[in-house]
């Protein structure tokens, strides 16, 4: 069975946990499953090329390295699924009722706790080697000019980081055979999504309306009804009005 954790690089502080496992990978380094775990980033990344803060030592910031057997470019979106899934599952275990705001962000009702940014080295159509860096509010109190929480604002319990980050290894290995299923998979990351089936308005294309996330296609796209019509949207071609 697939173990993440069996190989640990804890850094005090690094650019990005991300870079840093491309490098690992590149040396021929890094076994399936190895994690980079950094006390703090100085330039942590999230989706689209935003900034990822967090607070020195207060937060979980970790890139879990994967090699896929097989996985096709189009199947890449299981990746997605399998760690949005593995961890909302990991946060629950922390009495943490989060959601997958569409496509990697996590959030606690109207609050961001983490998110997650993939990157992957292709061969032909297939994913040689895939990089998921993982960041996770846990025990910082103050989040200046962001919406976001923590698991200690969610709990009033500190949170111990590799306690956390095994939680999250052992639920993404418990979830691993998921991946081969694709269908089962995608139902639930569906049922995790953040304000489905209820009306919410977005800005589609540069029009706001009111829209009901009905859930994704096979390829990850999200899937929203609005009154006149069923969308398939791609990411970039909506914002989210919260």
């Amino acid at each position: 069975m697939l173990k993440f954790g069996k190989q640990v690089f804890k850094l005090e502080s690094v650019d990005s946990t991300n870079n840093y496992a491309a490098n690992l990978i590149n040396k021929g380094i890094a076994e399936q499953g190895a994690v980079v775990l950094a006390d703090f980033q100085t330039k942590g990344r999230g989706q689209r090329g935003n900034s990822w803060h967090s607070a020195p030592g207060m937060n979980l910031c970790a890139s879990f390295i994967y090699y896929p057997d097989n996985l096709a470019l189009l199947e890449g979106i299981t990746l997605n699924w399998w760690f949005a899934v593995s961890i909302v599952e990991a946060l629950q275990r922390y009495g943490v009722n989060a959601s997958v705001k569409w496509p990697n962000d996590l959030y606690v009702e109207q609050s961001k706790i983490g998110g997650i940014l993939i990157e992957t080295n292709n061969q032909g159509a297939f994913i040689k080697s895939a990089i998921i860096g993982v960041g996770i509010n846990l025990n910082q109190q103050v989040f200046p000019e962001l919406n976001a929480t923590s698991i200690k604002l969610c709990t009033e319990k500190h949170v111990l980081l590799e306690d956390f980050l095994w939680t999250i290894c052992d639920s993404l290995a418990t979830n691993h055979a998921l991946c081969t299923v694709s269908d089962s998979l995608k139902a639930r990351y569906e049922r995790n999504l953040f304000r489905r089936n209820e009306s919410y308005p977005f800005v589609i294309r540069g029009r706001q309306v009111s829209a009901t996330i009905q859930g994704v296609d096979d390829l990850g796209h999200l899937v929203l009804k609005t009154e006149a019509e069923e969308v398939v949207l791609k990411h970039g071609e909506i914002q989210w009005v919260i």
